[in-house]
């Protein structure tokens, strides 16, 4: 594993993350770029989380409110899918993983997995 630095700024959560990331993964300098932000987002979260535990505990039928409340559900919602599909992508991007050349693929998920499976089935069907 090549030791990368925390990025500075980061929460606990979005550290742990950093951290537990590079021990697993093998990641290109441009994916290195996505893990930033994705743990950046894990921080935004914990964040995010922590606002809607002090306004649902605050939550009075006022329409004003309720109106703040569905925003911070609504941006919880979009960092979280962001978070996902930042992730996809970083996992996809893992440097020097994979099946070796003798065994057979594993059946990723990635657009370059499907590509490279595809391309396996055409040669074995002409040869």
């Amino acid at each position: 594993m090549i030791f990368v630095e925390v990025p500075p700024g980061l929460g606990d959560r979005g550290r742990r993350m950093w951290e537990e990331s590079l021990a697993i993964w093998s990641l290109t300098p441009a994916h290195l770029v996505l893990l930033e932000e994705a743990c950046r987002i894990a921080d935004r979260l914990d964040l995010l989380d922590s606002m809607l535990r002090v306004q649902s505990g605050e939550v009075k039928p006022d329409v004003a409110q309720f109106a703040d409340f569905s925003g911070l559900l609504a941006e919880t919602r979009q960092q979280s899918s962001a978070l996902k599909l930042l992730l996809t992508e970083i996992r996809q991007g893992q440097v020097g993983v994979g099946p070796a050349k003798d065994e057979e693929p594993s059946g990723g998920v990635g657009v370059s997995d499907l590509t490279k499976r595809i391309a396996d089935r055409r040669r074995k069907a002409e040869g």
